[in-house]
């Protein structure tokens, strides 16, 4: 029987690089730091490199990451080896990562030499490359999934913003935890002087600003199980495993001196920016604004949300059929989302 707190991938067959144009635009708050810190390895180091894409999914939103820190850890030596190292879960859609590798023009071997690409399929949760052997690290986009979802709650699609105290207690727990253990993999895997680079959704001040989005998918939901298409039991069991963390969930390791051999150079929580919006702002289109929308979010979630259907049962179609919903929802009430994102920048000492 398949663990019913695991987490799901992205959507396969390459969807998610399909409507991933929220993560796209989110990534590029934090290209600043990963110029810097590629800049500084370049800068303080020698021989072959190693660069790890950590919650790689299927690579379209990696590729000019990518390109960028090749070419600055090269500054002084244009034929400098380097390696890059994608990971993300085991059923992560690896097949459309090399597919984009071998023949999408953007990808990052397009016109360099030297350079070699190679996945590892397990969670980044667990250390997962040898001791000391990575210079820069890069995460963009996932380390608001949580290992595994803590509790199942009725009211919400999102733990986070159930009513419960004790379900949002079990999501913080689950967070505090898997961030240590992030940072704590990453204090092995780093060389002395490597930097490490992040952007994942965070939660404001007063707000986690993800409520609207994710109470249109949660409400569409709802209104399957009205008309008999989910039971229950089956909404019940659609939780995501995902939540934003704020600063001070991020520095308390730090605080606390739990790490103490990593350095946290640079936090911020600053706006998402939401290019749906700007092109509704341009089109006046608010069908198309709720298409990529629902795409996204079904590219994104749906596989945790359908991972909890019987097997037997249509998937696609009712996935098909939650996103025309959600679709629908945001059509009628268009808004710009206001949620939040956090980049941040950290060394492993010398």
């Amino acid at each position: 029987m398949a663990d019913p707190t695991a987490v799901a991938a992205m959507a396969g067959d390459g969807l998610y690089n399909r409507h991933s144009g929220l993560q796209q635009a989110n990534l590029q708050s934090a290209l600043p730091l990963l110029e810097d810190a590629a800049q500084a390895v370049g800068d303080g180091s020698a021989g072959p490199v190693t660069i790890v894409d950590y919650g790689a999914s299927q690579g379209l939103n990696s590729m000019a990451p990518m390109a960028t820190a090749i070419d600055l850890v090269r500054a002084h030596d244009a034929r400098r080896p380097v390696q890059v190292v994608h990971t993300d879960l085991p059923s992560n859609d690896f097949t459309s990562l090399f597919g984009l590798l071998d023949r999408d023009p953007a990808s990052y071997l397009n016109g360099r030499q030297g350079v070699f690409p190679s996945a590892i399929g397990r969670s980044y949760f667990d250390t997962i490359l040898p001791p000391a052997s990575v210079d820069l690290g890069w995460s963009s986009n996932a380390l608001h999934w949580m290992s595994r979802n803590p509790v199942d709650v009725a009211d919400h699609g999102w733990a986070i913003f159930s009513r419960s105290a004790e379900a949002r207690a079990a999501v913080e727990a689950v967070l505090a935890d898997d961030w240590l253990a992030f940072l704590k993999a990453r204090a092995v895997e780093l060389r002395p002087g490597g930097r490490l680079i992040c952007q994942f959704m965070g939660r404001g001040a007063d707000s986690h600003g993800f409520e609207w989005m994710a109470g249109n998918f949660w409400q569409s939901i709802v209104a399957m199980e009205g008309e008999g298409l989910f039971s229950a039991d089956e909404t019940l069991r659609m939780t995501a495993p995902s939540a934003g963390r704020s600063i001070d969930q991020i520095r308390a390791p730090f605080d606390a001196g739990l790490v103490p051999e990593l350095e946290l150079e640079h936090l911020a929580a600053i706006p998402s920016p939401d290019p749906y919006w700007d092109a509704y702002q341009r089109s006046g289109d608010a069908a198309e604004l709720g298409r990529q929308w629902a795409t996204m979010m079904g590219a994104a979630n749906g596989p945790n949300f359908l991972a909890r259907v019987d097997a037997s049962r249509d998937r696609d179609a009712l996935l098909a059929s939650l996103v025309q919903r959600v679709a629908d929802r945001v059509e009628a009430d268009p808004q710009r989302s206001r949620a939040f994102i956090l980049i941040l920048s950290i060394r492993k000492a010398v």
